[in-house]
């Protein structure tokens, strides 16, 4: 039975769960039973703002300190830390609920993110091969997305990466060839990825990057990752994510990690990001070890950017359970952004979010095509009912760069997407 380390102090006041929800390791291999990484949540529900800032005090008394904190109408939110233990609590404010995290993976936030001066950032969406006919087959997908964003040091981020089908040696000889141009960066030179955010545990979200430290050993130099997958024990991974673990393990030993949590925030360069949505959030009192929603696309984490005057909802594959929860307990004015990234290649209904977030631009993880199928079109038109023109979409068919700053959303790049059908090579970088 998991249990929390013997020096977090008891929580007093509401409800205590029974049972404890297994949160996750980070890069650690979790197939054979709980990890030295693993995160421990503990829910309380039916408590309120006193409570929660009395255990705070506690807290303080067992000699646990503050080294972050966060208020927000959804959240008050705090990280603390005690000789080599790190604890995240979480007040969720329109639920009067508290979670607890033995966090035993992640960086202090404090020294995990980092400034830098500039105005402007560089988002490119990069181009993906989707089958012709909105199919998933043995060697074409229907969904994959990959977003990079060169901040105002010349670093980049990259958000998710394609799935391997979409991953061919001529799309990553492109992609790498791709983030040396936009950097400027040249051979021997290497290219700095400032973090690598990966919205979900789905093989159609991290391929790309896998495939570029396989392919260009030595090239890259990944600063941090972000993520937060459910753990092996409450939910089966799709074997593609622990290649991505391995990879992570083998040529970035000393990452900085953050297992994202609501009511995080943080910089990268001159970007900053505020988590509003993981997997944690949706645990319920009354099956509190188990994650409870039907769609495994839940586990999405929902993230809003802030930057060159600017802000963009970043959704990964958000589907309806999320939506249903979420409306209950963030407030409508936290979701309003300039920019969103349509959920889920566009295969699912988000009509109150899509309102709430009441965008001017939409970024499309999928075709055009694939975008308006029939069953596809009632969805889309829910995106474009609140953009600033109907035409201010872009399908990920094509690489477009667009560039943020002082308010302003600019495209000024439109390149062809490299690559077709599968050419069996796995993340591996082997041919089948």
């Amino acid at each position: 039975m998991l249990k929390l380390s013997p020096s977090i102090p008891v929580y007093d006041g509401g409800v205590i769960a029974p049972m404890l929800y297994n949160a996750g390791p980070m890069i650690a291999d979790d197939r054979a039973g709980v990890t030295d990484e693993d995160c421990l949540m503990q829910l309380v529900s039916q408590t309120n703002e006193a409570e929660f800032k009395a255990y705070l005090a506690k807290l303080d008394s067992a000699g646990f300190k503050v080294i972050f904190e966060n208020h927000t109408d959804a959240a008050d939110a705090a990280q603390l830390k005690k000789d080599g233990l790190l604890l995240y609590v979480l007040y969720t404010k329109l639920t009067g609920e508290v979670r607890i995290f033995e966090d035993r993976a992640s960086s202090e936030l404090p020294s995990y993110g980092y400034s830098c001066e500039g105005d402007g950032v560089e988002v490119y969406q990069f181009g993906l091969y989707y089958d012709p006919q909105n199919r998933d087959t043995d060697k074409t997908m229907n969904c994959g997305m990959l977003y990079i964003i060169r901040l105002a040091d010349n670093s980049l981020i990259m958000i998710d990466g394609a799935h391997r089908y979409q991953c061919t040696a001529a799309m990553i000889e492109t992609l790498y060839a791709f983030l040396r141009r936009i950097t400027g960066t040249v051979e021997g030179e290497k290219i700095r990825i400032a973090g690598w955010y990966i919205t979900h545990a789905h093989s159609d979200h991290m391929a790309a990057g896998v495939r570029l430290l396989r392919a260009y050993p030595g090239v890259f130099k990944i600063e941090r990752v972000m993520f937060n997958f459910l753990s092996y024990s409450v939910k089966r991974q799709e074997p593609d994510i622990y290649i991505l673990k391995e990879t992570l393990r083998e040529f970035c030993p000393d990452v900085k990690m953050l297992k994202m949590h609501a009511g995080q925030r943080f910089s990268l360069g001159n970007a900053e990001f505020e988590v509003l949505y993981t997997h944690e959030d949706a645990v319920k009192p009354e099956c509190a070890d188990r994650f409870p929603l039907a769609d495994y696309n839940c586990t999405s984490t929902i993230l809003k950017m802030a930057a060159g005057g600017m802000s963009v909802m970043w959704l990964g594959d958000t589907n309806l359970e999320t939506e249903a929860l979420t409306i209950h307990t963030i407030p409508r004015e936290m979701w309003k952004a300039d920019v969103v990234q349509v959920a889920h290649h566009c295969f699912n209904f988000l009509s109150t979010l899509y309102e709430w977030i009441d965008a001017d631009y939409a970024l499309m993880p999928n075709s055009y095509f694939g975008s308006h199928t029939p069953e596809n079109t009632p969805k889309l038109a829910d995106v474009i009912a609140h953009l600033a023109s109907p035409d201010n979409i872009w399908y990920e068919e094509v690489t477009t760069g667009i560039y943020l700053e002082k308010g302003e959303f600019k495209v000024f790049l439109e390149e062809a997407q490299v690559g077709g059908e599968s050419d069996g090579i796995d993340l591996y970088g082997c041919k089948a």
